[in-house]
């Protein structure tokens, strides 16, 4: 079964639409064959019957008033009926006429009626009849009889019409399935055309007009292809950036290092110049200690999402701000700091909390503010707000802002804190903004926990009515 299922999963859509429309087809003709047709029939014997019953009560009613008698009793024109008084013909209502042998198959069947009312189908004279007996009283019976050729041509009318519109319906629902399956290829074939082009990195342009599931998968492949173009465009952007600040400190080392060799002090004494090669060898330092950190951290932190380690996040802080500090001496720092444990190495948090101040620091005007308590931490400044089509992309990697170095800090800021289970989200303040980081699995495990209350409540509120 599940081979089968297979084969048909690897047509195309529109040869699963012939094997439906055949299987469809098959299955119709098996019910026209065997179940609609055995209930046609009883149907057709149901009318016939009815038929007999109610032209046998006309002739009944005239005998037992013995308002006519003799050939003439008015009765229906393809019916014919006997009276018998015992064995004898004594009517006989019909148009046309008839033989000894035919009246003597009738009275065989008038000699089985008993009390009850018998009906079925006899063949006399190699013609089938519908026939139905019935006594009128102790002396007296009547036969009925409406020849077969009737419930035949009812069969074949209810045939022909059932089928009729049967056909007309399959074809409707089979032209209806056809223009919807068309309507679902011709842009699924859009969409694969888009892909090709994308991938070859020719250019593609995808409109689709709908708004169901195809028209919002034709949109998130726009939208993606939109965001991979800006990605690259910034990473190359942030290579060439990135080119260029290296090649500033190595030129900066190379020409002092080659002016010492030569007995040359290019920024004044020996001392001064050999402070001018630390620092240039300690920017290019950092720039690719924070490429070579964002290139392993993808690793890194899926070793760690079940780490038992944790971090005493004051410590951390204090540590960071003593090394961080001097950097812009005007700004003042506020902290309010409890002591709070968070999951993780105490190594990529010091990156993260070292990334946010160093990020606060470049932007802030005149303030900072450090907020630390249980599962929550919170780091604002009172500079610019962040444009909306910034903070949209501002923890994607090589997203660079106006003061920003590289474009990494705060994509590894994200990625370390969903690696151990937190949340870190920007918000424009009144003045400023500001970077809270909290912990996702307690914000769930309350959400679940105000759910069951909620719940509760409800329930014991319905009690109370």
């Amino acid at each position: 079964m599940r081979k089968f299922l297979r084969s048909i999963t690897n047509l195309s859509l529109f040869q699963q639409l012939t094997v439906i429309i055949f299987t469809f087809g098959f299955v119709l003709i098996l019910f026209f064959s065997v179940y609609l047709r055995n209930n046609i029939n009883r149907f057709v014997d149901d009318q016939v019957m009815n038929i007999l019953t109610i032209s046998q009560n006309k002739v009944i009613n005239i005998v037992e008033s013995q308002a006519s008698g003799g050939r003439q009793v008015g009765a229906d024109a393809d019916v014919m009926h006997f009276v018998f008084n015992r064995d004898r013909l004594i009517l006989s209502v019909y148009e046309g006429t008839f033989d000894n042998d035919f009246v003597e198959e009738v009275q065989k069947i008038s000699a089985g009626i008993d009390q009850e009312e018998l009906k079925g189908m006899i063949v006399i004279q190699n013609q089938s009849y519908y026939y139905l007996g019935t006594r009128i009283d102790n002396n007296r019976t009547i036969v009925s009889l409406l020849t077969g050729v009737y419930g035949l041509q009812m069969e074949s009318t209810l045939l022909t019409n059932i089928s009729n519109t049967t056909a007309i319906a399959i074809m409707m629902v089979f032209l209806l399935i056809m223009i919807w399956t068309f309507s679902i290829i011709t842009p699924l074939q859009q969409i694969r055309s888009y892909i090709n082009k994308a991938r070859k990195g020719e250019q593609a342009v995808l409109k689709i007009n709908r708004s169901d599931e195809i028209g919002e998968l034709a949109e998130e492949l726009v939208s993606l292809q939109e965001e991979l173009k800006h990605q690259e465009d910034t990473k190359e952007e942030m290579i060439h950036n990135i080119s260029h600040d290296l090649k500033t400190p190595i030129a900066t080392i190379k020409s002092y290092a080659e002016s010492i060799k030569d007995g040359i002090y290019p920024y004044d004494t020996l001392e001064k110049s050999v402070d001018v090669i630390i620092d240039n060898a300690n920017r290019l330092e950092q720039k690719v200690y924070s490429l070579l950190f964002l290139n392993r951290l993808d690793y890194m932190m899926e070793q760690e999402q079940e780490t038992d380690k944790i971090t005493d996040m004051k410590a951390t802080i204090e540590t960071v701000l003593l090394s961080l500090k001097m950097i812009r001496p005007d700004v003042s720092i506020d902290c309010t700091l409890e002591n709070t444990i968070f999951r993780g190495d105490d190594e990529s948090w010091r990156i993260v909390i070292e990334n946010l101040i160093d990020n606060a620091l470049r932007y802030a005007a005149s303030n900072i503010t450090i907020t630390l308590k249980p599962n929550e931490m919170a780091i604002s400044n009172d500079g610019p707000a962040i444009s909306e089509e910034r903070m949209a992309r501002l923890f994607k990697p090589f997203e660079k802002g106006t003061h920003g170095k590289f474009g990494l800090g705060l994509s590894i800021c994200h990625k370390v804190c969903v690696a151990y289970g937190y949340n870190i989200e920007a918000e424009n303040l009144e003045k400023g903004v500001v970077f809270r980081i909290t912990d996702a699995r307690k914000n769930k495990k309350e959400s679940k926990l105000s759910k069951l209350i909620n719940e509760a409540k409800a329930i014991e509120s319905k009690d109370r009515l």
